[in-house]
């Protein structure tokens, strides 16, 4: 449906096709940066504070608004580690988290995943997984190279309150019967594509 409400939207082509793109300006995707969309990734600052991750790669981290509310949180001594495919919102990070050297954001890509310097407890997909047709073995296979078993796995839901009908609705969420996930939780952002999957998984 197309929402009457003022909330934070995106500019939509004229077209309506929304390629996915490895490669986009922070401004693009500027509606995920505002007070709405923060449901999304407080729930993922708040599974790692109760679990107690302190090793943690994030992967499609855009500037990796996750750090900031771990830090509000006064969740601290941790590591991490963020890489996305875009340079313009891994250059702002980097410049803002600069002074932190627990925190390391780089540009790159999935297919040439880097190792870290610490143990990894908990691996974030970020909004990625649905770029892959066989997105579970994206899945496995960076968990495996991490050895990690925890993941937090955030992805469109494939229903929507605020969306544009003229859209191809990207999402995987009814196609995740591989995964073992132990607990899912639906954020309903009020904003474009707000409503959000957003499950605790582990790779047996």
């Amino acid at each position: 449906m197309i929402s009457t409400k003022s909330i934070p939207w995106p500019k939509l082509p004229s077209d309506f096709k929304v390629p996915l793109r490895k490669e986009y300006a922070m401004n693009d995707m500027s509606y995920l940066d505002t007070k709405e969309a923060k449901p999304i990734f407080e729930k993922q600052a708040d599974i790692i504070i109760e679990n107690g991750y302190k090793g943690i790669v994030d992967v499609g981290c855009r500037h990796g608004p996750v750090n900031e509310i771990l830090h509000e949180k006064n969740y601290q001594f941790y590591n991490y580690y963020g890489f996305d495919t875009s340079p313009e919102p891994i250059k702002i990070a980097q410049h803002q988290w600069c002074h932190k050297p627990n925190i390391d954001y780089k540009v790159s890509d999935w297919n040439k995943l880097e190792s870290v310097g610490f143990r990894v407890d908990v691996v974030i997909f970020s909004g990625v997984l649905l770029y892959e047709k066989e997105h579970f073995k994206l899945f496995k296979d960076t968990m495996k190279f991490y050895w990690c078993n925890n993941a937090i796995i955030q992805e469109p839901y494939h229903t929507q309150k605020h969306y544009d009908d003229r859209l191809e609705l990207k999402t995987i969420t009814q196609d995740m019967d591989d995964y073992d996930i132990w607990e899912e939780h639906i954020i309903d952002a009020e904003i474009f594509c707000g409503r959000r999957l957003i499950a605790e998984a582990k790779l047996l």
